[in-house]
């Protein structure tokens, strides 16, 4: 019995109770004679008869709205991981980049203790973070050598971009922490406000290492994918300057076991392994 099943019976085991008591001790005063007891155990028996009758309909009202409400919040899964593909299948081969890093970050959380409010605040970041990178042109997007300082302004500005694309969507505020914040670093050198220290949101700190050790990882157009010696190394060494050291002491444990699931040559996994993460906080 789920929890809104069981608070439904005790309420109603309760109250049908109590209305068995009042209806049997008026009945047993108001009806004269030896009918009296009989009348009482009469009442109190249908009221209890009545409360066993009502829990069904009541229980049966709730699991259709249940089921709306998860059919809304599939909706909204669906589109977060709709919306985050289309931006990353512009610069990466695929849209498997969102998948990818959105669990490294979700399992990195998972071991700094998160609670679910959080974790799916970070998820809903994490599969949007460059949602903002709809407004930075191709020519720049995907341009295979070094950005000049323009180019990088125009580069950096799919961070507000983005920040303005979800604001005013209650349902988002939280992701807003990742998207706004997962270029800055520990140090207060990155942008776009060199926030430092814990002063960048903690999702944000998270998700900045996921996102670094994705990219190190994964080949782009204007580079080959590193192995994951070499990508852990630049991890590591960054710690206390570009990442949160307690955020990258809490990946090493899984650093390796995460790269061979998702850069084993298997691109379903990655998919797999979010689609557990989304039903573990979202269902």
């Amino acid at each position: 019995m789920n929890s809104y099943r069981r608070k439904a019976a005790i309420l109603i085991a309760v109250v049908s109770v109590t209305l068995a008591l009042v209806a049997g001790i008026v009945a047993w005063w108001t009806v004269p004679g030896d009918g009296a007891l009989s009348a009482g155990l009469i009442a109190a028996l249908a009221a209890i008869a009545s409360g066993a009758l009502i829990y069904p309909f009541v229980v049966r009202l709730n699991d259709a709205q249940d089921h709306h409400s998860r059919d809304l919040l599939s909706s909204h899964v669906a589109l977060l991981e709709a919306m985050g593909k289309a931006v990353a299948k512009r610069d990466s081969d695929t849209g498997d980049h969102n998948y990818r890093v959105t669990d490294i970050a979700m399992a990195i959380a998972g071991r700094m203790g998160l609670g679910k409010t959080a974790m799916r605040g970070l998820l809903s970041g994490a599969l949007l973070h460059d949602v903002g990178k709809i407004g930075v042109p191709d020519r720049i997007l995907l341009k295979p050598g070094r950005l000049d300082d323009h180019e990088m302004a125009l580069m950096r500005s799919h961070v507000p971009q983005g920040e303005d694309i979800v604001a005013g969507i209650p349902s988002l505020d939280q992701a807003r922490d990742v998207i706004a914040c997962h270029h800055e670093k520990w140090d207060g050198s990155g942008y776009p406000r060199g926030l430092a220290g814990e002063a960048i949101p903690l999702t944000a700190r998270i998700f900045a290492v996921a996102d670094v050790f994705d990219t190190l990882c994964s080949p782009r157009p204007y580079k080959e994918a590193m192995s994951f010696e070499t990508a852990w190394g630049i991890i590591r060494d960054d710690a206390g300057s570009h990442f949160d050291p307690a955020v990258v002491e809490a990946f090493r444990p899984i650093a390796r076991r995460l790269h061979e699931q998702h850069f084993g040559g298997d691109a379903r996994r990655s998919r797999e392994l979010l689609e557990r993460q989304i039903r573990k906080y979202f269902f």
